[in-house]
């Protein structure tokens, strides 16, 4: 193989694999536009900007992959509870289902060829052989196989923070709106609208259930949808309350006050428990960059002078 060829493959290979990793990447930035421009539409229709989420370059990015993607889950290749479980994902990591899946699917089956392919061309340009090549091309499937998850958990885990964050602060504005004498959807409403630029991820939660109460008869149903799409155990809770009262008549203002009470306990003790972790966490540094920084500091003076008497 000449060193023509092999520098075609690599720099093609490369361009795909960075190509795809910014699809990823537009895709988690298109879906919360997306989702902030339909919160932003819901509760101020004069002032919203349209709902395109991926004009410009992120379009002729995206559209291909989205294509491609809906083709494969349209397809045998994926299952009925893989596409599920893929789907549940990206509602946990508060992207849209209908764009995010079919990308995440189109990355999959793009990087588990490219990267293995990428490998191989670097191995041999290289001049590598045997089976050092062989573990390096093994290596890039794995990595193939892992990139489109590691994206997908990364947007989980900071959706995630920020819904754990924020909402103390949501459920005193439900309470003050509960107290106002608001119903249910529309302090929801009016805890997405005044949350979406201090905290996009509760807005776009609150929005979504403000639809759902507004959609479906069944309000239960619609709750219990709410806490399966964020999978946080404090949101779990919330929802249970708002049924419980919905159920039972009891006052509102009164069981979202205790819970937002519980929950800023909780912040509290996750902080404390954050602050005594850390002298643990920072005595390996302290070993591998204080002291021997110290050690020269008082020591080198000694042994310079030491030296010098020696010699």
């Amino acid at each position: 193989m000449s060193e023509t060829i092999l520098t075609v493959l690599v720099a093609g290979g490369a361009a795909a694999v960075l190509a795809l990793m910014a699809a990823g990447l537009l895709t988690v930035e298109a879906s919360r536009r997306d989702l902030a421009q339909r919160v932003r539409h819901a509760v101020r229709p004069d002032a919203a900007a349209p709902l395109d989420p991926t004009p410009g370059a992120r379009r002729l990015l995206l559209g291909p992959l989205q294509t491609l993607g809906q083709r494969l889950h349209r397809s045998a290749l994926f299952s009925g509870a893989a596409a599920a479980d893929l789907e549940r994902a990206t509602q946990g990591a508060g992207l849209n289902p209908r764009t995010a899946v079919p990308i995440a699917i189109a990355g999959k089956v793009l990087l588990l060829p490219l990267c293995p392919i990428l490998a191989y061309a670097v191995t041999a340009a290289a001049g590598l052989e045997g089976p050092l090549r062989l573990l390096l091309v093994a290596m890039a499937l794995v990595i193939g196989m892992l990139i489109p998850n590691w994206v997908m958990g990364l947007a989980r885990r900071s959706h995630q923070a920020g819904l754990r964050r924020g909402l103390p602060d949501a459920l005193d504005l439900l309470v003050v709106c509960t107290e106002a004498g608001l119903g249910l959807e529309s302090a929801v409403d009016r805890v997405a609208s005044e949350m979406r630029s201090s905290d996009p991820p509760i807005a776009i939660e609150f929005f979504a259930l403000g639809q759902e109460l507004r959609i479906t008869s069944d309000r239960a149903a619609a709750l219990t949808r709410f806490a399966e799409r964020t999978q946080l155990e404090s949101w779990q809770r919330l929802a249970r309350t708002l049924a419980q009262t919905l159920r039972y008549g009891t006052p509102l203002g009164q069981a979202l006050r205790t819970l937002a009470l519980e929950m800023r306990d909780e912040r509290v003790l996750r902080l404390e428990e954050r602050a005594a972790k850390l002298p643990a966490l920072m005595t390996l540094p302290m070993i591998l960059f204080i002291l021997p920084c110290l050690f020269i500091i008082v020591a080198g003076p000694a042994v310079i002078r030491v030296l010098n008497i020696l010699n």
